[in-house]
């Protein structure tokens, strides 16, 4: 696999391309390590050492946690440019995994090599705090509203999180690698009720579902139907 250089990748969202200084192009360069995970495959399994930050270059990471029996509950999607993983220290370990949802290209820096170009630029620092401190309150803020929503509103902040995030194709469909599964997953309940509220919402005409796939005709509408639980973060 080529590797990809930070300065002429395309992911003007990520926080290292973000806060490149060509000052130290070489050491990122050199410190940088880059793999290609097929769908599916892990990139780190709770309980692995917590040794440095991953990067998606291209593609998508999923973040789940096991439940008892080894259930699966997805924590998040990330896809190009986001950061996964957590930051950690000597003898920290992961809680939760995360598996390449389609093929993926992902960046890789230890802990010593972050540890130096926060030294070298401050500005990364703050900015991968604040990236933490923020991820940290969504989600926190998430389950809250995962407690007291109904399955129907449940249901329908999953939509919108996939809308408002990954977008639709020209079709005006939900990426086809989100499957029913996944809905369940977020929503925190299963594939059956996922599926009978989402023929409730083709019934309203609010999505349409075609085969594996689902479109989201009225976007507005959904977020209507959460408009409650978005106040605090204004979304």
């Amino acid at each position: 696999m080529k590797k990809v250089s930070c300065d002429i990748c395309p992911n003007e969202t990520c926080l290292i391309k973000r806060n490149f200084i060509t000052d130290k192009a070489l050491f990122i360069e050199h410190e940088k390590y880059q793999a290609f995970y097929k769908k599916d495959h892990a990139v780190f399994c709770v309980g692995d050492p917590i040794s440095g930050l991953y990067f998606v270059q291209n593609g998508m990471i999923k973040e789940f946690i096991l439940r008892p029996h080894n259930d699966v509950e997805i924590v998040r999607f990330a896809d190009e440019g986001k950061v996964f993983g957590r930051a950690g220290f000597e003898k920290d370990f992961y809680t939760f995994g995360a598996d390449a949802k389609v093929d993926s290209v992902v960046c890789y820096f230890s802990n010593d090599a972050l540890n130096e170009m926060y030294t070298a630029n401050p500005k990364l620092l703050y900015e991968m705090m604040l990236f933490f401190s923020n991820e940290n309150d969504e989600s926190t803020y998430r389950l809250i509203c995962l407690s007291q929503m109904n399955l129907r509103e449940k249901i329908a902040s999953v939509l919108y999180y996939l809308f408002e995030n990954f977008g639709l194709n020209g079709d005006n469909e939900l990426l086809e690698c989100f499957t029913r599964d996944d809905i369940a997953s977020l929503a925190c309940t299963n594939a059956e009720q996922v599926s009978r509220q989402l023929s409730d919402f083709q019934k309203e005409g609010i999505i349409d579902k075609r085969a594996r796939k689902i479109a989201i005709l009225k976007p507005q509408k959904l977020k209507d139907i959460i408009k409650d639980y978005l106040v605090v973060s204004n979304s």
